[in-house]
């Protein structure tokens, strides 16, 4: 099993005691052989509930500046070679600048790594499936160190059925599960959220979409210099921006080091 962080763990300075934090989770890619992608993420971006106005006031105010009007654009539109072509300069520029933008705020991004499996992985509403566990730990003990009273986690809406079931899973691994009960900053009510009209789950979805490119494309294997493509030198850029806002978090009882951006196996 291979690990990753691209920050080292810093002790909490500040202290977020009463405020809420805002959780937005989204997956770019499924963990599936028959999915097209061979390293989906499951990423999270955590947001102080102070600055939620701010930033969404900023997206809505990009959007119209490049656009001309208040649209969602999912991150399978936007991190793709085909953004280099003179007919979608628009489409790069809001990436450049929506990454720019959200990494001004004070927010942090955990994101879990997989690799495609080799047999279907089938979620059931008894068991939450590691990657989410795993992330969940990292928003836990991320809230912990920094002493915010609660996080709410927001997920992307899919189906009636598919959110029921990842409710379920997320409920009776914080209320039946050993270590899920000895969580207390995580609420144990997940919201679901259209995304055309939540600007922070939307970020959640580019810098997902990111990260998977940036895996998918092996540039953790190479140095910047070493990369010439211009669509690839692009991606590092981005994954640059990002890994800026990730942490490698310590367990205050255990002292063990959860990484900020984790890769697992296939093993779901």
């Amino acid at each position: 099993m291979f690990i990753y962080g691209g920050v080292g763990y810093h002790p909490a300075i500040f202290s977020y005691k009463d405020l809420l934090m805002l959780v937005f989770i989204d997956e770019s890619g499924k963990p599936h052989p028959k999915d097209n992608t061979e390293n989906p993420v499951l990423c999270a971006v955590c947001i102080h509930e102070r600055d939620i106005k701010h930033l969404s006031q900023n997206i809505f105010r990009l959007k119209m500046k490049i656009f001309g009007k208040d649209t969602e654009i999912k991150s399978t539109s936007l991190i793709r070679r085909q953004i280099f072509s003179k007919n979608m300069t628009n489409n790069k520029q809001y990436v450049d600048e929506l990454v720019k933008l959200a990494c001004s705020f004070n927010i942090k991004i955990f994101a879990i790594i997989m690799e495609k499996p080799d047999i279907p992985f089938i979620m059931t509403k008894n068991l939450l499936p590691k990657h989410y566990k795993l992330l969940i730990k990292r928003i836990e003990y991320f809230s912990e160190n920094y002493n915010y009273e609660k996080a709410i986690l927001v997920f992307d809406e899919i189906t009636p059925t598919e959110d029921y079931i990842v409710s379920k899973c997320i409920t009776n691994f914080l209320f039946m599960s050993k270590l899920g009960k000895d969580f207390n900053r995580i609420l144990e009510m997940p919201l679901f959220v259209n995304s055309a009209v939540t600007p922070a789950i939307q970020i959640t979805d580019i810098f997902a979409g990111i990260l998977r490119h940036y895996y998918e494309n092996r540039l953790d294997l190479f140095t910047p210099e070493k990369i010439t493509d211009p669509f690839q030198s692009w991606l590092n850029n981005l994954f640059m921006q990002i890994e800026h806002k990730t942490e490698n978090i310590k367990q205050a009882s255990s002292g063990f080091i959860e990484y900020g951006f984790y890769r697992i196996g296939k093993n779901l």
